[in-house]
């Protein structure tokens, strides 16, 4: 499998409601979506940032979640999570808010091969080449992995 790698970032609430564990039953009937149920999901926020990594995501290609720090959790600035990208799926304001408790996360996407990880910023720089942690969503340059596949399964190790 090919394609390109995003480096997410994610905060606590959402992580653990949404990402974290699959969501439940009554999360995805209270946004209309229980056709969903099973797959984790994600939504970047409509922004300009938000939509230019919505449009260049492609089923099938990496995720590597960062956690960012709000002093909730003690992971909060590692690396959680690998996956794909399954689905995309817009939501609409009121789903948004369901969903991540927030109107603006309406560009969603359901997570595939999901798998929970704990990697600091020194971890994965030995890998991907990043010193500092991602100041907002973006795609990894293919310059610093040689195929998504290897890049996942050494960020799962």
């Amino acid at each position: 499998m090919s394609g390109d790698l995003f480096r997410i970032t994610v905060d606590e609430t959402n992580y653990s409601r949404v990402l974290g564990t699959s969501p439940d039953e009554w999360l995805l009937a209270d946004a209309n979506l229980s056709e969903l149920q099973g797959p984790r999901l994600w939504a970047q926020k409509n922004t300009d940032t938000g939509q230019q990594v919505y449009d260049a995501m492609e089923s099938g290609d990496g995720l590597l979640f960062y956690k960012v720090k709000r002093g909730i959790t003690t992971d909060e600035g590692m690396y959680v999570g690998t996956g794909r990208v399954g689905e995309k799926v817009r939501l609409d304001e009121e789903q948004a808010r369901a969903l991540f408790r927030t109107t603006v996360a309406t560009l969603a996407y359901t997570v595939t091969e999901f798998n929970q990880i704990r990697k600091s910023i020194e971890n994965v720089e030995g890998v991907l080449g990043y010193e500092s942690y991602p100041q907002s969503s973006h795609r990894v340059t293919d310059d610093r992995y040689t195929t998504v596949d290897r890049a996942l399964q050494t960020l799962s190790q």
